[in-house]
């Protein structure tokens, strides 16, 4: 069991006690110490005083006057901190907040929850004791085999050394997204290409009675609508289904790598045919199978696309979905869904828990779905 001096302790302020009660018991849960909830500016401070957290939830009202030294004394401290707030970010208020990450009230205790492991992670020293004892070579060998970019684009195409360099250059700094987040809207006006190297992001369609359908899950190393520049304007929006780390590529770099890295824009190329083969197969899916079959093979397609960027075990991966996503993913009721996900583990083919799957008989739910992995176009990596 962990020592009371080793969990990471958090700060958090919250203005409302029932918000605040159900966040406490949710960062226990997670295996955080709470300091707190304290619901002023002030009180934040004078904890503060006592004890330097490692991160910090603020849900304070953004109009306290205090509020603009408490983030410099956060900062000061080196704590990394999330908003939760009933302001948007694109409000006058945000502005003494920075870059932190951002999440509109009310939201899901577990968002806020999984935001802050991500903001963990990414708040994490950039150079532990085991990392600056290693050889130089093995961590760069790690570090690429962990990028899950690379991981893909080298099952369509070999990578050079060089090439592998650029693409973690590329990968180096990427930003921290909320779930529930628009990275780009029908409409607007395209400003490069958002890669995805954590969590789960969608394309979508909306109608105007709010309904949605999900075109296309974007995984970690996947890259949305490569060739975007070449239009005036989005028609579909991309947003965050869980917290996901970003990186946007401006339309000159990728304009760039197309040109002068012949090997990687290879891979690219094929990216993007995959990407087409599998929105032909999720037409199939929507068009032409029943609402098990659907889940079915969405459950298998999302272990193998994990599994090939090394995110997944054999048999179980990470599923931050609800069963509304799950709806407007394959076009059914979340009453549906329902159902489907007690047939299937009814039929002991599924476990879904805690967001996350596992696949308790992959050939039996493989044959269910009719599943052939052909259009994901991993070669071995698809043999099961």
């Amino acid at each position: 069991m962990m020592r009371l001096d080793q969990q990471p302790s958090v700060l958090l302020m919250e203005d409302f006690p029932l918000v605040g009660m159900d966040l406490s018991d949710n960062l226990e849960q997670a295996g955080y110490r709470v300091l707190g909830p304290v619901a002023t500016a002030a009180e934040a401070l004078s904890l503060l005083e006592r004890e330097t957290p490692t991160l910090a939830i603020i849900g304070i009202a953004l109009t306290d006057k205090l509020c603009a030294e408490l983030v410099r004394a956060l900062r000061q401290r080196g704590v990394a901190f999330l908003v939760h707030s009933g302001y948007g970010q694109d409000e006058p208020l945000a502005d003494a907040f920075g870059d932190a990450p951002w999440i509109i009230k009310p939201a899901p205790p577990g968002d806020v929850v999984s935001v802050l492991g991500e903001l963990s992670l990414a708040a994490a020293p950039a150079s532990q004791e085991a990392a600056a004892a290693a050889p130089a070579r093995l961590v760069e060998q790690n570090a690429v085999r962990a990028n899950p970019l690379i991981r893909k684009l080298e099952s369509f195409a070999p990578l050079s050394a060089e090439d592998r360099t650029l693409l973690e250059q590329i990968c180096a700094s990427p930003r921290l997204v909320p779930p529930h987040t628009d990275l780009v809207r029908e409409g607007d006006k395209p400003d490069g290409v958002f890669l995805v190297l954590s969590g789960f992001a969608c394309r979508h369609k909306l109608r105007a009675n709010g309904s949605r359908q999900i075109n296309a899950y974007l995984l970690p190393g996947d890259l949305c609508d490569l060739d975007v520049a070449l239009l005036e304007e989005m028609d579909h929006t991309i947003t965050t289904l869980s917290a996901c780390k970003v990186v946007r590529l401006a339309p000159e770099l990728v304009a760039d790598l197309l040109l002068h890295h012949p090997r990687i824009a290879r891979a690219l190329r094929k990216s993007q045919l995959v990407d087409e083969a599998t929105l032909r197969e999720w037409l199939m899916n929507v068009g032409r199978r029943s609402a098990i079959e659907r889940l079915a093979h969405l459950f298998c397609e999302v272990l193998l696309r994990l599994r090939a960027v090394g995110l997944a075990t054999e048999s179980s991966c990470e599923l931050p979905l609800t069963q509304v996503d799950l709806a407007d993913t394959t076009g059914i009721t979340s009453v549906h869904v329902n159902r489907s996900l007690r047939e299937l583990r009814r039929r002991g083919l599924i476990e879904l828990e805690g967001g996350r799957l596992k696949i308790l008989d992959y050939a039996r739910l493989r044959a269910l779905a009719e599943f052939r992995a052909n259009y994901l176009h991993l070669g071995d990596q698809a043999a099961a």
